[in-house]
């Protein structure tokens, strides 16, 4: 069982699932329902490996479980924080894609929260922990940014068009400093996702993909539900 492997194993494990099954959705079986990928890669691959993961790192002391604690100023500041964002990254865009927001946004929670489990949960988190006795805490932090926001743009080439070009993974390279460093400040990954979930659907909006809006609201509902049940529940 992945629970029962060391942190490192079961984190790499993880990083690795999420990796293969998406890039294995986006290039060896593209044609296929929306929901298959929403169940295989973003629910199964996405949350319900790296939460067994996760599992594993907070029993050896390298996650601190209160980073899944629902905490009013962490969830307010990455509400806030995201919400700014997307106010002022979409001035000045068509009113049929500000409309476009609230079910983008929705679309968009349960794969931002699989790429925060993984790539701030527990990349950041095992970076840290095994780098904080060689370099100390505030060291090992910044090295903890850094491989996040590296393991997050190298992941990014795994999917299709327009997301795996050079030029997007440069800027999601910058991106993902600013959410790492956010997850630094705030030790919230609920707030994280939050922040992730605003900044993804900007690009969706400005590069006009509408593949995450094909579904209902009630399977885009019952998906962002599942995933935090869960969390909540193995954690």
């Amino acid at each position: 069982m992945l629970f029962s492997l060391s942190p490192l194993a079961a984190g790499l494990g993880a990083v690795l699932a999420l990796s293969a099954a998406n890039y294995a959705a986006n290039h060896l079986a593209p044609r296929h329902p929306r929901f298959v990928y929403a169940f295989a890669v973003v629910f199964l691959a996405g949350t319900v490996i790296p939460v067994l993961a996760l599992q594993a790192l907070a029993r050896a002391g390298a996650l601190d479980v209160q980073a899944l604690a629902f905490s009013l100023w962490p969830l307010g500041l990455g509400l806030t924080a995201g919400l700014a964002f997307v106010g002022l990254s979409l001035r000045g865009e068509p009113a049929a894609q500000w409309r476009r927001l609230p079910k983008l946004l929705i679309a968009l929670f349960a794969p931002s929260l699989a790429e925060v489990l993984v790539f701030v949960g527990i990349v950041f988190s095992l970076t840290q922990y095994f780098a904080a006795p060689w370099l100390g805490r505030p060291a090992a932090t910044a090295a903890a940014i850094a491989a996040t926001s590296l393991s997050f743009g190298l992941y990014h080439l795994s999917h299709a068009a327009p997301w795996n070009s050079l030029r997007l993974v440069r800027i999601l390279l910058i991106v993902w400093l600013l959410i790492g460093g956010f997850y630094a400040a705030t030790g919230n990954l609920w707030s994280t996702a939050l922040l992730n979930t605003a900044l993804a659907a900007v690009g969706f909006v400005k590069n006009r993909v509408m593949r995450p809006e094909e579904q209902s609201f009630a399977i885009l509902i019952a998906l962002d539900v599942a995933a935090v049940a869960v969390v909540l529940a193995i954690l």
